[in-house]
């Protein structure tokens, strides 16, 4: 039996919709967008500057004290070494950078590489106002009453003093005092600088703070270099 016409037509199935999200920036929007990112590299930069600038820190000297063992007496500078009472005795011998003579040997060697140094990285020494050996007790402690200067031991050198009063602070500017430290470095640990002193300051002054044997290994390590 023939099959019953249907006058139905099948429509084709749709197919499903898709969903789209349309993400509209508007002009301003773009400019916004463009500044965030102008700042951001901005703070990225100056990041990155800071990190790699040298440090402008003043870094304090090495440390050179005297051995706690030095006790003086009056016979011997407050650094425990003799104190020479004339300016002719033979153990000392000419400076070209001070007026008066130095302790010959290794402590000469030791403060003519200091005010050789001090001379061309610091400034221009100028030898009538820079002082070597002088017997007399430490300046403010009393007079005859105080222990002696290591000035009487000839251990001792006051550079430009004129310039840089006893007892008065920074004058020197902070690339002199760096530069003051990095002679010290090379001499450490046995010579001192009086900027570095606690209490009164005494910055025209450098002196030697270790013993014999440790002078002499620097005095020969200088020499070799």
């Amino acid at each position: 039996m023939p099959s019953p016409m249907t006058d139905e037509r099948r429509s084709p199935t749709p197919a499903p919709a898709t969903a789209r999200s349309t993400l509209r920036i508007t002009r301003r929007g773009r400019l916004a967008l463009s500044g965030l990112a102008l700042v951001a590299l901005v703070l990225l930069i100056a990041l990155t500057v800071s990190l790699l600038r040298p440090s402008e820190v003043t870094t304090a000297g090495p440390a050179a004290t005297v051995d706690p063992a030095c006790v003086p007496t009056t016979e011997t500078s407050q650094n425990c070494w003799p104190a020479i009472t004339e300016g002719d005795d033979d153990r000392m011998e000419p400076s070209q950078w001070v007026t008066g003579r130095l302790l010959a040997g290794d402590v000469h060697t030791v403060l003519e590489y200091v005010a050789a140094r001090f001379d061309a990285e610091v400034e221009p020494v100028n030898p009538d106002s820079s002082w070597g050996w002088a017997y007399r007790s430490v300046r403010g402690e009393g007079g005859d009453a105080g222990e002696l200067s290591n000035h009487a031991s000839g251990t001792s050198i006051d550079l430009n003093a004129t310039e840089h009063p006893l007892g008065e602070s920074d004058t020197f500017t902070p690339a002199q005092v760096d530069a003051i430290h990095a002679i010290l470095a090379e001499v450490a640990p046995v010579v001192a600088w009086g900027g570095d002193f606690e209490g009164r300051a005494d910055e025209m002054h450098f002196e030697i703070v270790g013993d014999p044997a440790a002078v002499a290994e620097v005095a020969a390590r200088l020499r070799a270099g």
